[in-house]
């Protein structure tokens, strides 16, 4: 029988239980940013694929990328791991437990952002810290690489720094920005508030120089929002100037506790500013304890009219009598931002909605069927597949003029791999064109998956868009016991926990 650890009770049970939320870092912030930033590492025209292993060496965490290739889409020849750049690697530092891409510095490269939620700052434990690799001709090099540690707030004990990654321009100066999330932030006498840092984009790459800390906007900043668990960028306005999303799960609403909410940050000139500041309950649906609405953020333009739009996941809404079931809300941009108006909430789309699915709890935007519209895939790792309990599952939601529709929705299981139970296919998913045929794919994270006795040392799928949308033809499966792929798969490892992809 197989030994598994199940990485997704512990958010759920805490969720019900109250605003003590323990939110797994980095959850799908990476595949929101990712969808804006880009990861062609080599420039070489084809979109790569960074997978993060945050349970290598005792939880120290590690990076793989794999290349993307134009024709035959991701291999493990050629690709590449890396160990936390620029600072010591440590037992329980978790690096790659967040991941966001962008041209940092404005070369022709994709650079890589990589959190370590889990790092010691001098006494302070679990303080986080995130670590920039620059990409070259070669992809992603240690050379020049960076680390931070939290911006314009205090280093403190339990802060999370690198929970969470998005990169934008934020302020249009054609250098990307990144927001890093902190949702262990304590503000004031409220532990575990939350908290966002931005880190400024230069011809030199990230700086600290003129970075700004935020704590929740447009809501009251209380003891357990974490706010930051989740971020995403998107131009939701239209204004050139990009905007960011902020999930804070644990916030309560009225009197329902880790209810969530999701704040929104504008950009413009100066970078990222709370002045016109918005934050969102859940749409469509009732408000409810435990739902931690904000949990996973995705943009994406849905309806085609040129203004971004957002998806955010409650993976602990109550469905019918189905616990934990899981939804997920839409918000549409508009000149004047984000907005309510015409929102709408999903259950599973192409599955029974169940109990315990967890349904929204990753997501991930993009173009699969070459239309004028992006689609989103969203992840429910609890889902029971024939007799096998958390084996996971992805729906594909189709946009459209009027925005995502359950029409022609799709749901998947593992491909290339046996389904087995616990493997939580659908842990994390990401986008890009990993084989350059104008179609964007889909990389799912099964971050529990077993290997050759290897209990939990993940897996990663990949399926191929075309015109029908999503497929399994030439569906692969990655380890790191695939030929190529460095590592070797380990107990514990996580290979797939988290990942990054955009093009």
């Amino acid at each position: 029988m197989r030994r598994t650890v199940s990485f997704l009770a512990p958010l759920l049970l805490v969720a019900l239980a109250g605003p003590a939320l323990a939110q797994p870092a980095g959850s799908a912030a990476a595949a929101a940013a990712a969808a804006s930033a880009g990861a062609d590492f080599d420039n070489d025209g084809v979109t790569d694929l960074a997978v993060g292993v945050p349970g290598e060496n005792d939880f120290a965490g590690a990076i793989t990328v794999l290349d993307g290739s134009g024709g035959t889409g991701l291999s493990g020849s050629g690709s590449q791991l890396f160990m936390q750049v620029a600072g010591t690697v440590e037992g329980g530092d978790l690096f790659g437990a967040a991941l966001a891409a962008g041209n940092f510095n404005g070369d022709a490269f994709a650079d890589l952002a990589v959190g370590a939620p889990g790092e010691v700052a001098g006494s302070a434990a679990a303080a986080g810290a995130v670590s920039i690799l620059y990409g070259s001709a070669l992809g992603l090099t240690a050379s020049g690489g960076q680390l931070f540690t939290q911006v314009a707030g205090a280093v403190e004990e339990g802060d999370r720094f690198g929970s969470a990654l998005a990169a934008g321009d934020f302020d249009n100066d054609g250098f990307a920005d990144l927001a890093v999330g902190a949702p262990g932030e304590v503000a004031g006498s409220a532990s575990a508030a939350g908290a966002v840092s931005v880190l400024r984009g230069s011809a030199a790459g990230l700086t600290a120089t003129g970075g700004r800390l935020f704590t929740q906007v447009a809501g009251a900043v209380e003891q357990g929002d974490q706010f930051g668990a989740a971020l995403a960028a998107g131009d939701f306005d239209s204004d050139d100037f990009a905007d960011l999303a902020a999930g804070a799960p644990g916030e309560a609403a009225g009197t329902a506790a880790a209810a969530g909410a999701v704040s929104v940050l504008r950009g413009a000139g100066g970078g990222l500013t709370a002045t016109g500041g918005q934050l969102f309950t859940q749409l469509g649906g009732a408000v409810e304890q435990g739902d931690v609405f904000g949990s996973s953020l995705a943009s994406g333009d849905f309806n085609g009219d040129a203004f971004a739009d957002l998806a955010a996941g409650a993976p602990g809404e109550v469905a019918g009598a189905a616990v934990a079931a899981g939804a997920l809300s839409v918000l549409h941009g508009s000149t004047g931002g984000l907005g309510a108006a015409g929102g709408r909430l999903f259950t599973q789309v192409g599955g029974a909605v169940e109990q315990s699915d967890l349904f929204g709890w990753s997501l991930a935007a993009g173009n699969f069927d070459g239309d004028a519209f992006d689609d989103l895939a969203a992840g429910a790792p609890g889902e029971t597949v024939g007799a096998e309990p958390l084996a996971g599952a992805v729906s594909a939601i189709r946009g459209s003029g009027s925005g995502l529709t359950t029409a022609g929705g799709r749901l998947f299981t593992q491909v290339g791999g046996a389904v087995e139970a616990n493997d939580q296919f659908g842990a994390e998913v990401g986008t890009g064109d990993f084989d350059d045929d104008a179609f964007v794919d889909l990389a799912v994270g099964a971050p529990a998956e077993g290997v050759n006795g290897a209990f939990n040392a993940g897996a990663v799928s990949a399926l191929y868009g075309a015109a029908g949308g999503l497929s399994t033809a030439g569906g692969q499966l990655f380890t790191q016991n695939s030929p190529g792929v460095p590592g070797g798969a380990e107990d514990f490892d996580s290979f797939g926990g988290n990942f990054l992809s955009a093009g």
